[in-house]
């Protein structure tokens, strides 16, 4: 094994223990050399690596210091949908965020991560509505939210304009498309943060973003089964925690 591995170890074991605590300073390179014996360079890939894990944070001149956690925020895995007099929601946990701006409306390539939920092929073109949600109390960004919209059924509708109206997509959907009541599958992942995430949601260096993703299902009309929109929210990973029941079986 590498030796920045064990040096990494050995201060990833001595921020768990609390040698070091959040907002405090780790030794300088110097004496993390001298300590381990080993080369600045192995020091600071050692470093490097415990700030990819999110344990570090690196301070301009300032060294490198123990990133505080932050509190995490209950997520609850609802498995119904909600309505209030804005319309549809699926998880009462988000029933306060709102826009913190306009939505951003564009046609362009489908993703290859959600090609196949849309079943179409990477680089078909979809229509993509980009919300940014938040507190609008205090303006904190808290979730990024996107809708990939097949554009043979989306383009030139109400669901490529910015305002929508009423209820949003899916009251349209339901109400003018004639595409029946909606059915939702959901889909919970994680994976690194774009920049513009990171930028966005202001995360620590190396700190991943938790992505639900729900697939809107047509139940009427020509589109009947077919998945009519992906809608793909991500959040700081570092501040949610998913939670759900348990339930004991009869033989439990």
């Amino acid at each position: 094994m590498a030796r920045w591995h064990d040096v990494a170890q050995a201060l990833r074991d001595a921020i768990t223990a609390g040698v070091y605590p959040p907002g405090t300073k780790i030794p300088k390179e110097e004496e993390l050399q001298q300590r381990h014996g080993v080369s600045r360079t192995t020091i600071r890939r050692a470093v490097a690596q415990l700030t990819t894990e999110g344990l570090l944070s690196p301070v301009r001149r300032g060294g490198t210091t123990v990133r505080e956690q932050p509190d995490r925020a209950p997520l609850a895995l609802d498995t119904q949908v909600w309505r209030d007099e804005i319309g549809y929601y699926f998880s009462q946990t988000v029933q306060d965020l709102r826009a913190l701006q306009p939505p951003t409306v564009a046609q362009g390539p489908c993703p290859a991560d959600v090609a196949p939920l849309l079943g179409l092929q990477s680089a078909d073109p979809v229509v993509i509505r980009d919300r940014i949600m938040g507190e609008p109390a205090t303006g904190r960004v808290v979730q990024l939210a996107t809708s990939y919209l097949p554009a043979d059924l989306a383009a030139g509708t109400v669901l490529a304009q910015a305002d929508t109206g009423p209820g949003g997509i899916y009251d349209r959907m339901e109400h003018d498309l004639g595409w029946g009541r909606l059915d939702w599958e959901g889909v919970i992942t994680a994976r690194p943060a774009t920049p513009q995430e990171s930028d966005l949601l202001q995360l620590a260096v190396g700190v991943p973003v938790l992505c639900v993703t729900r697939m809107s299902i047509a139940t009427a009309g020509a589109s009947e089964g077919r998945v009519v929109e992906v809608n793909m929210t991500r959040r700081d990973a570092s501040r949610a925690e998913i939670r759900y029941p348990i339930t004991r079986t009869e033989a439990g």
